[in-house]
């Protein structure tokens, strides 16, 4: 590790050279800056009205017919969120998420959509996005993407009432994290000593390979 003084000088050389050339002419940085702003401004606007007009109505109307459900309050701008609580039919905790996010110039729109679900009992589709232009932005184009991952995020929800009389025979424990994970859907699976495992991750997975009796015990005659 060098000293302070010598990285010090490093940083000093390294903005030296950078300075030695010329990027910008005079006045071009402010009005690109200014340029970015603006666009910058007309995403924000558009983001307000995607989330308030076309995802709230909709997340809205899936909404009111789990009694599990509700809209949540606390969340970053620009984006919707819907919270499914535990209960006996469904015994998970889900979230779904969309958001109206950008690229680093403002130049487009992206919409992002997360579903959590906690315990995994079947498989699903995390997330999702829909890149669009900025200036090329279509109501209807975003509500149908928002329905469709909408019914998608229903039918996931629902196949864990499929299978919940089930879940005695089909589920397992992931030795790692403790998730309680449905066998036929398991992100991942392993074995040690003949016995077989089930994970929610492959993280946990290779977690496991590392040392398996850091997770389970074998009985031996």
């Amino acid at each position: 590790m060098s000293d302070l003084t010598t990285f010090a000088s490093h940083v000093q050389e390294v903005v030296d050279d950078a300075f030695r050339i010329r990027r910008w002419e005079p006045g071009e940085a402010h009005k690109y800056m200014a340029k970015v702003g603006q666009r910058r401004a007309k995403w924000e606007a558009l983001a307000r009205h995607l989330c308030q007009d076309v995802v709230r109505p909709r997340l809205t109307t899936v909404a009111m017919l789990f009694p599990n459900a509700t809209m949540s309050d606390e969340q970053p701008p620009h984006s919707v969120t819907c919270l499914f609580e535990y209960c006996d039919r469904f015994p998970a905790l889900a979230t779904i998420e969309f958001s109206v996010e950008h690229d680093v110039r403002f130049e487009n729109v992206v919409l992002h959509t997360r579903t959590r679900l906690m315990p995994v009992f079947v498989l699903f589709n995390e997330q999702d996005n829909l890149p669009l232009p900025l200036d090329g932005v279509d109501d209807e184009e975003v509500a149908d993407w928002v329905e469709e991952r909408l019914l998608e995020f229903i039918d996931t929800y629902l196949r864990i009432d499929a299978v919940g009389g089930t879940l005695g025979e089909l589920s397992a424990i992931d030795p790692v994290c403790g998730m309680q994970v449905l066998q036929s859907a398991s992100v991942a699976t392993g074995s040690y000593c003949g016995h077989p495992y089930f994970f929610c991750s492959e993280d946990c997975l290779a977690e496991f390979e590392k040392d398996p009796t850091d997770y389970v015990q074998v009985k031996t005659m």
